[in-house]
């Protein structure tokens, strides 16, 4: 697809090893975490779809039917899927940022049973996204995804 187009570069959800920490700066007593979570980029944004929206991947799963894969590898997707897929994520995003707005990605390996490593997302106007990452598998997918979309923000820990 074209540079000037938004195209789909890939994502995963899943109802467990993700949970969304907290938005911004929160009160302390304000900070539950929410499990189950999703994290999708086009070249253009990154989304992050909470909790309650767990009929979300069946729904991906309709869009890219014939693609016959669960990732939706950006190159078996078709204009019209890869539209459709781009608005279903803008439907049912809990945050979404513009990747001219991203600062910083930090990324933090989940240190061990029990324990849990992190996404942290720094806007320009200093906002924190922090999700937290319980499974090495997630974090290995997750750092492939924050790499094809801002490679040069991303810090490794």
């Amino acid at each position: 697809m074209s540079e000037g187009i938004e195209t789909y570069v890939g994502g995963f959800y899943s109802p467990i090893g993700i949970s969304i920490g907290h938005i911004g700066l929160k009160s302390p007593i304000d900070i539950k975490p929410h499990i189950g979570a999703g994290v999708y980029a086009t070249n253009r944004r990154l989304f992050i779809i909470g909790p309650g929206k767990a009929t979300f991947p069946s729904s991906l799963n309709k869009i890219a039917a014939e693609s016959g894969k669960g990732d939706f590898a950006p190159s078996n997707l078709t204009k019209g899927q890869n539209d459709a897929l781009i608005g279903a994520l803008t439907e049912n995003k809990r945050f979404e940022i513009g990747r001219s707005q991203v600062s910083q990605i930090e990324m933090k390996k989940p240190p061990g049973l029990l324990r849990t490593g992190s996404l942290k997302i720094t806007s320009a106007d200093g906002q924190i996204l922090d999700i937290r990452i319980s499974l090495y598998m997630h974090y290995e997918w997750t750092v492939r995804l924050v790499q094809a979309f801002k490679p040069e923000a991303v810090t490794l820990g």
